[in-house]
């Protein structure tokens, strides 16, 4: 455990120096570097067929609920261009889908490879079929803490692939229409391939753009019992809020220049309870 904190500590500390050098990229971007373009759906999380009793029950249990996710291009927004595609979950406790976070949510990231060390990425970027998003598996790259499991890998591998559509966002529309989209979560202790499943969800319908660009996923979280772990999570936490903040600075002053309001609406807050 100590050594955790300590490699927390370390990426915290080297994510702190690298963001002001960051920050001037951010606003002048103005929008996110990395799965710039996305699609924003609500989904229902219930527990998997064949979750094995104990620790990944307990952890399937923790995860039933509403959440939020969205799919992304990587680098680019064409369907034909080679690249790493994106899922973003939010495990929620709201009623409705918003944007806000809140204390016991999950968030969790996941891309179509498994390792950012070059090779690995560009030879998965070659076989991430990007004209359908149900039609590849998802990896979380880094590791988590898991309780009862110790640490463990993510990997999602999805349903539903081959809809019809003149594009990977229709056929996505059309696999939820016809109640196929769907992503099974599964851990396994990490460097093995032992993979177990924890969570399947059941994609519904796609949320507007407005809650979908406000949507701002938290590096940090691990309301629901996954916790970043190690140096590489951490550093990602402040360059994650400098990101977030330089977009909203940026999105206020388009706004500003035409005439619009501040801040796009999001769906009204509803009472939460603080169970994770």
């Amino acid at each position: 455990m100590a050594r955790l904190q300590v490699s927390r500590a370390l990426g915290l500390a080297a994510g702190a120096l690298v963001t002001p050098l960051l920050f001037p990229f951010f606003l002048v971007r103005g929008r996110r570097f990395f799965h710039t373009t996305g699609l924003l759906h609500m989904a229902h999380v219930v527990p998997p067929p064949g979750v094995l009793p104990g620790a990944p029950a307990d952890l399937a249990s923790r995860l039933v609920g509403p959440a939020l996710v969205r799919f992304s291009g990587g680098l680019f927004s064409k369907d034909e261009c080679r690249d790493s595609l994106g899922l973003g979950l939010r495990f929620h406790c709201q009623p409705l889908p918003t944007a806000i976070y809140c204390k016991g949510d999950q968030d969790l990231t996941l891309i179509t490879a498994p390792s950012f060390f070059p090779a690995k990425l560009l030879d998965a970027m070659k076989q991430t079929d990007g004209r359908d998003f149900l039609a590849n598996t998802y990896h979380g790259v880094w590791p988590y803490e898991a309780a009862g499991l110790g640490r463990v890998s993510l990997r999602i591998t999805p349903s539903g692939a081959g809809a019809p559509g003149k594009d990977r966002a229709e056929r996505l529309e059309n696999a939820v229409a016809r109640g196929a989209a769907r992503l099974l979560l599964e851990v396994a202790p990490a460097g093995s391939d032992l993979y177990l499943p924890v969570a399947e969800l059941r994609i519904g319908a796609r949320l507007s753009p407005a809650l979908e660009e406000t949507f701002r996923l938290h590096a940090g979280s691990g309301g629901r019992g996954l916790q970043p772990a190690g140096f590489w999570h951490a550093v990602r936490v402040v360059p994650y809020v400098a990101s977030q903040h330089a977009r909203k600075l940026a999105r206020s002053r388009r706004l500003r220049r035409g005439g619009g309001t501040a801040d796009a609406p999001t769906l009204p807050r509803l009472p939460l309870s603080d169970a994770a």
